[in-house]
């Protein structure tokens, strides 16, 4: 054991001292290294294997001196290296000093160069700055005279080189610029060139006058031309500035275009159309209505091409309002044709009174209503005028004039109305002053708003013809006069039914109507009565005493012989009835009648009916007296 130890104690102490050598540390430390990881010794081995290619016990002894001598070798390349790089810069430093020296020299020269020419170079860097202001300021010189001042080119425009010459687009492009340069001196009364604005505005005032003066010569003279330039509407668009010069333009245009229409319209009353087609309308005369008509309608035709050429006119014109300028330049236009107008329809009016009687209101009204129609149409167009206030002043004389017409022709009709027939028939005279009223109403159909006149027409013809009917039925009796009034009433209601807004003559002739059905009815119901025995029974049914059976009035024997009246006209009713009733021309009357007199029969029936059935007033056998029923009796009568 104790020697065991001691080997273990000595081979411990001969372990650290292998540890403590350094040969023994380096070898461990190369044994312990990783070549792979030294890039180094990786290099180094590499460079190692281009010479050491035989590994032999000499090689391995030679291989110092080998690695020494390619050092050695390694070395020299490196020092002949050197010494060419070493000569290169002598070389260069030999240069760079013989360049130095030569710059030295230049800086010399240079300065003594520059101390001389220092005048010249500033006197030179003066000027190029004088130079570039100047050219600056020719560039602003050149952009003020392009904004504020018109080329002599233009100038010739707008004035003109001589006074006939015409005015083009270009024309109006340097008027346009010249208002563009006025605005734009504002600019330069901002900026405080007051001086130059003021003598630039004074000069492009001096041009646009010029130019203004001239575009109105020139507008003078298109206005009295046939066929005038389409820039007639720039013109007039640019003399808007110069109200005068404006107005008096629009009155060359109005001038000129009334002269032109009223030879057109005289040339078409004596001439007609070109090559005779349409005819001269004066060859119309002889009937004023067509007459008339004619010539509104060209008049009428004439308008719609002066209101084109006047909204042309206006069209590019922004200071008025085009449609208002355009319609009282129609309006001017159309004042040329009011007095041969005028003249000849006055003539229609007024002084043609040679036209049959029937005739001639009719003619009148439809006149009017032409006038009326006309007037309306042509409003539309002028929106007034003095063509407007004439076909107006027209209308109303012809109006009056018919009216006038219309009530003679009626009171003559009504004067000379003659007296019923026997058949009780409408007069011959009733007939036509309906007829008259008939075609009246009926040529009132042109005109839209002629309805209105209905009211005075229906009046001026119904009063005096319902006076007159009235007048020539009262020397008849009641029936004759009744029937006659019915019959006349009947014709004329119908004829007014036919018409419109006639309410309140329709409700006075039903209210004729209505009495005189009434007075015919009672008429009737007592004719009746009488002829059945129950007109005297009558009062004492309304205040029967008591017993009714010995009143000699009721007495059962009159009772009996009232049933067999009663059976009678149950069988034949038309017996009974008015022969005077046959002639009524409406059967709704006759059949109003019948029933009023079957409702009276049956309500008389029915009182007595009930008195005799009644035990108070001791009629005996009642049953036989009257056997029928009120129903059945009003199912008979009805």
């Amino acid at each position: 054991m104790v020697l065991g130890r001691k080997t273990s104690a000595g081979e411990n102490v001969t372990t650290e001292k292998h540890q403590n050598n350094p040969l023994s540390r380096k070898i461990n430390k190369i044994l312990e290294t990783r070549l792979e990881n030294d890039k180094d010794t990786v290099d180094a081995l590499k460079e190692l294997s281009t010479f050491f290619t035989d590994n032999t016990l000499r090689s391995r002894r030679n291989l110092r001196g080998e690695i020494e001598k390619r050092s050695v070798g390694i070395s020299e390349e490196f020092v002949c290296a050197l010494r060419d790089v070493t000569e290169a810069v002598d070389d260069i430093y030999t240069e760079v000093s013989s360049m130095n020296e030569m710059c030295v020299d230049m800086k010399q020269r240079l300065q003594a160069t520059k101390s001389e020419t220092r005048h010249l170079i500033h006197q030179t860097t003066s000027l190029q700055n004088q130079s570039n202001k100047l050219r600056m300021q020719e560039d602003v010189a050149e952009a003020f005279v392009r904004t504020f001042q018109l080329t002599p080119e233009e100038v010739a425009i707008i004035k003109g080189s001589t006074r006939e010459s015409p005015i083009t687009q270009e024309f109006f492009t340097v008027l346009e610029k010249t208002m563009k340069i006025r605005n734009n001196t504002k600019y330069l009364l901002q900026s405080g060139h007051q001086k130059t604005a003021l003598e630039v505005m004074e000069q492009m005032n001096v041009c646009r006058e010029a130019g203004l003066e001239r575009l109105y010569r020139w507008c003078q003279g298109q206005c009295r031309a046939s066929d005038p330039s389409p820039l007639v509407t720039d013109a007039l668009a640019a003399l808007q500035e110069r109200p005068v010069l404006f107005n008096l333009v629009v009155e060359e245009w109005v001038v000129v275009r009334r002269g032109w229409l009223v030879r057109g319209f005289l040339d078409a009353l004596t001439m007609g159309g070109p090559g005779g087609a349409p005819r001269p309308i004066e060859l119309q005369a002889h009937d004023p209505q067509r007459y008339v008509g004619d010539m509104l309608a060209w008049v009428h035709q004439a308008l719609p091409s002066e209101r084109e050429a006047a909204q042309a006119l206006f069209d590019k014109c922004s200071n008025i309002d085009p449609g208002e300028q355009t319609r009282n330049t129609v309006a001017g236009i159309s004042e040329s044709v009011c007095r041969p107008l005028r003249t000849r329809i006055e003539q229609m009016i007024v002084t043609d009174q040679r036209r049959e009687g029937g005739k001639k209101p009719v003619l009148l009204y439809k006149i009017s209503n032409l006038l009326r129609f006309y007037h309306n149409t042509i409003k539309q167009v002028t929106d007034g005028g003095l063509l407007v206030a004439t076909l107006d002043e027209l209308h109303q004389l012809s109006y009056k004039m018919f009216i006038s017409a219309l009530q003679s022709q009626v009171s003559q009709v009504s004067e000379r109305l003659e007296p019923p027939g026997e058949v009780l028939a409408p007069t011959p005279g009733v007939a036509r002053t309906l007829s008259l009223l008939t075609e009246v109403t009926t040529a009132a159909t042109i005109a839209d708003d002629a309805r209105h006149d209905y009211k005075q027409i229906v009046s001026c013809v119904v009063d005096p013809l319902v006076n007159a009917i009235n007048e020539s039925a009262s020397g008849l009796g009641a029936i004759e006069s009744a029937v006659y009034l019915l019959n006349c009433f009947h014709q004329l209601h119908s004829t007014l039914s036919l018409l419109h807004t006639t309410g309140e003559k329709l409700e006075m002739i039903q209210g004729q109507i209505d009495a005189q059905l009434d007075t015919l009815a009672e008429e009737q119901i007592n004719a009746v009565c009488h002829s059945l025995g129950v007109a005297s029974m009558y009062p004492i049914i309304n205040n029967p005493p008591t017993p009714l059976s010995q009143h000699p009035t009721c007495h059962p024997i009159a009772v009996q012989a009232f049933m067999t009246k009663l059976d009678g006209f149950l069988a034949a009713p038309d017996h009974l009835l008015l022969p005077h009733t046959r002639l009524l021309l409406s059967p709704a009357f006759r059949r109003t009648l019948q029933q009023r007199t079957a409702q009276a029969l049956a309500s008389v029936y029915s009182q007595l009916y009930a008195l005799v059935h009644d035990p108070v007033h001791a009629y005996t056998d009642p049953a036989t007296l009257l056997p029928r029923h009120p129903s059945t009796v009003d199912s008979l009568l009805t």
